[in-house]
């Protein structure tokens, strides 16, 4: 018992939070890994990776249901916040348990739940894995690469066993693997940056003791020749580093500084603005950013910062504050505006949610959309055209690493956990080249090059369709409310097989200018010329093409001849290719319930695709890479995935399937049968020898007709048909045909048995008349004379001869 006691004392105590299930492995064999080798187990691992991006507790309980596979049992001792995990043997599980009740001592056995114990731990889809070229550096030193810019990392080194890191090193990203430049000369360098209009990088250090640090300049880091461009001594490292133009900004928790450049990339000026010190935080780093101006603007104070302002030379204090603890050190301009994206926190569900903020420095009015997924400690930079990255801080797992997100499309692209196995993401960047370049940290290993293949066409397919949505404030920047604004309502054009609505306008084809211009209002039209060539011939021959345009809409609709008939409308989704509509459409492009992205479509000639939906028919090109093979289309190809085109025919209306041989419900008096055969013997008559009722039964084209399964007569000729004997039996013989039938000769041979039985070869007794009613025979007044066919003639003669009939036996 003594034993017990001292588990509990040394109970591993571990904090409950989201997505630590991997650094929860890592501590169970750290404390337990020698006395219970099987926590070293690859399954463990997989373990890990399956469960990183879900909930801590799935996790843990899914080590315990593993661990119980090997005989462990593994046990929460604290039910409040904290974990404290006991490993005990199978053996001593039920003494264990009578312990720790007979103490008052909470004990919660791990596993999971609806698995029996022994079980393994229930398999996770992980996700799929990105398809990268990778590379580790395989000498004898440890890396940390703390930044990535242009074609290079920046970090620090030291030997493998060696507890203190030496100096810094760069990482040149063009080779594969990477080459790595170290020297005992060279500073750790920080904040690594590039500005390719400069064609130079930036860089921070730290002199001498570390308490002054300095602003570096290089334009080829793989030298290992900086300069410093400025006098100026910081506090520390700065940690802000801005380009505007032919500038430097520099930042520290006192300073915001100024150094001009010249063409050639030297110093022509410096000019530094002291700061007050900030009274709730001494050490945060002044934030720096420009709008889409070039204007800068820069605020060192933590909380509800001073915002100031530089314009042509001039430094003043800007028309508003920050809000609460938004930053600058984060925010990025939005090109040829005077707006700047930024990261502003709400009040989210149970926590800070960390969103996207597009604020007008002139006007403060703004916007902000969610960012979901991505947690908190988040960070802004334009990675290519336009796409913006958001990169997350890595450490919870069940928040994205990155999302990449076209500020023109509002396309949002996921870079999850799991995609690099149980990696965590620490850089992403795009080289000169256009070159895709990740950087994970693989323990016992280091640093991981990945050269991703396909990076934009993986990143489509291992994701859901999504699109950031923006909402609009009425309050004006810095007076916000802590929650989000309201949705808007969503700007959706949807195809139907009979419809279109657009901004939830019903249109129904066929289309027509006017029709159009009554909801969306009046259209631009333009005129466009142009040449076509005979197919016949090869002659060109010039045209002109009317297009009716709504450019708020990202309409385009080609008009027929006659000038008001839309033949073609095109939905403009991306910016790219020269289309006369000048604007995208600012909303959801969805066929049926589906975002038109996740439709199924056809393959078109191999570069577009196409589908069919009533009388419609829609043309693009899918978002996604253009091949290797069709490069030299690359213009003309992304340019088509800009437009979703509509046409509209109408459908050949298909001949109505026949339908001859459905019964209709009888609308007058109808005879009524007991006897099966006694009824094919009276329709015999009036179906085929005096052709009164119809249609005139034929197996053949009836099989044909039957749609609810396959009549094969071939096979099934041999036996009365089923389901052409259950058509007889209900097919209503109108009463007024009885005085028709003055005779009936039943044969073998009869076209009615033929029909129901197509090789009956009249042997057997299946059509003999051996029974009959006095009821049915009186509804046949007429019926004088029967040659009868049956194999007990005794039990229906007596009944016709009560009736009159003659008979004649066969």
């Amino acid at each position: 018992m003594a034993e017990f006691k001292q588990i509990i004392d040394d109970a591993l105590d571990i904090l409950k939070f989201d997505g630590a299930v991997q650094d929860t492995l890592a501590e169970l064999r750290e404390k337990w890994g020698a006395q219970v080798p099987v926590l070293l187990d690859e399954r463990f691992d997989a373990i890990g990776i399956q469960y990183m991006k879900l909930p801590h507790e799935k996790g843990a309980a899914a080590l315990g249901q593993e661990l119980s596979t090997f005989g462990w049992a593994l046990y929460n001792l604290d039910d409040e916040d904290e974990y404290l995990f006991a490993l005990i043997p199978e053996e001593e599980r039920s003494e264990w348990e009578r312990y720790c009740k007979k103490q008052g001592q909470y004990c919660h056995l791990m596993k999971q739940q609806g698995r029996k114990w022994g079980d393994h731990a229930k398999e996770q889809d992980p996700g799929k894995l990105m398809p990268c070229e990778e590379y580790i550096l395989q000498d004898e030193y440890d890396y940390f690469f703390n930044s990535l810019a242009g074609d290079f990392a920046a970090g620090k080194w030291k030997n493998q066993d060696a507890e203190g890191w030496k100096s810094g090193c760069v990482a040149d990203l063009r080779h594969r693997p990477p080459q790595v430049i170290r020297a005992h000369s060279l500073p750790h360098l920080g904040c690594l940056t590039y500005s390719a209009e400069n064609g130079l990088y930036a860089a921070s250090r730290a002199a001498g003791s570390g308490t002054i640090g300095r602003a570096l300049l290089s334009k080829n880091p793989a030298t290992l020749n900086w300069f410093e461009p400025s006098p100026i001594g910081y506090d520390g490292p700065p940690r802000t580093l801005c380009w505007a133009d032919h500038s430097l900004w520099v930042g520290d928790p006192t300073n915001a500084t100024r150094i001009e450049l010249t063409d050639r990339g030297t110093c022509q000026d410096v000019k530094n603005w002291p700061l007050p010190e900030d009274g709730w935080s001494t050490k945060y780093h002044c934030g720096i950013t420009t709008d889409g101006l070039g204007r800068v603007y820069f605020s060192n104070e933590w909380y509800k910062g001073q915002i100031y302002r530089w314009e042509n030379g001039k430094v003043t204090k800007h028309a508003f504050s920050l809000y609460g603890y938004d930053h600058l050190s984060e925010a990025i301009p939005v090109p040829g505006t005077g707006r700047i994206y930024m990261i502003h926190a709400v009040s989210g569900k149970g926590r800070v949610e960390e969103c996207l903020l597009e604020l007008d420095m002139d006007t403060g009015r703004c916007r902000i959309a969610s960012l979901s997924g991505m947690g908190e400690g988040l960070k802004l930079r334009w990675f290519t055209g336009d796409w913006l990255l958001v990169q997350g801080n890595g450490e919870i797992l069940s928040d994205d690493f990155a999302q990449l997100i076209n500020m023109n499309t509002r396309e949002v692209l996921r870079i999850r956990p799991g995609m690099f196995g149980g990696e965590k993401m620490q850089h992403i960047g795009m080289l000169t080249d256009g070159t895709v370049v990740i950087v994970t940290r693989r323990d016992r290993v280091g640093p991981v090059f990945r050269y991703p293949i396909d990076f934009w066409g993986f990143l489509r397919t291992a994701n859901k369709p999504k699109k950031l949505e923006w909402r609009e404030y009425k309050e004006v920047y810095p007076n916000l409310p802590i929650f989000l604004p309201p949705k808007a309502t969503e700007r959706k054009i949807i195809l139907k097989k009979d419809s279109l609505t657009i901004l939830g306008s019903v249109f129904t084809p066929p289309f027509t200018l006017s029709q159009l211009a009554e909801k969306l209002g009046s259209a631009r039209i333009v005129l466009q010329n142009g040449t076509r060539k005979s197919p016949m011939t090869g002659r060109e021959s010039p045209y002109t093409q009317a297009l009716a345009l709504w450019d708020e809409l990202g309409l385009q609709g080609w008009l027929d001849e006659d000038e008001q008939t839309i033949k073609t409308l095109g939905v403009r989704v991306a910016a790219q290719g020269e289309y006369a509509v000048r604007q995208t459409f600012d909303g959801a492009v969805w066929i049926g319930s589906k975002d038109y992205r996740e439709t199924s479509w056809k393959d078109f000639a191999g570069f577009a695709h196409t589908l069919k939906l009533g009388g419609f028919t829609v043309y693009t090109r899918l978002p996604g890479p253009v091949p290797e093979e069709q490069s030299a289309q690359k213009a003309k190809l992304e340019a088509l995935s800009a437009m979703v085109q509509i046409s509209w025919k109408e459908p050949e209306k298909k001949a109505a399937k026949a339908q001859k041989y459905k019964l209709s419900k009888p609308t007058e008096p109808v005879l009524t049968f007991t006897s099966f055969n006694f009824k094919l013997a009276v329709m015999e008559v009036l179906m085929y020898e005096k052709g009164l009722l119809a249609p005139k039964l034929d197996a053949h084209e009836f099989a044909r007709e039957y749609s609810r399964r396959k009549i094969d007569i071939d096979a099934e000729g041999y036996e009365p048909i089923p389901e052409i004997r259950k058509w007889l039996e209900k097919y209503p013989v109108p009463e007024r045909l009885a005085r028709s039938v003055t005779e009936i000769e039943m044969d073998g041979g009869s076209e009615i048995y033929t029909q129901l039985c197509p090789f009956w070869d009249g042997e057997d007794g299946a059509f003999d008349l051996n029974t009959i009613t006095e009821a049915e025979l009186r509804q046949f007044p007429n019926l004088k004379h029967i040659t009868l066919m049956s194999s007990k003639p005794e039990q229906v003669l007596p009944v016709l001869e009560r009736c009159s009939i003659k008979v004649d036996l066969l």
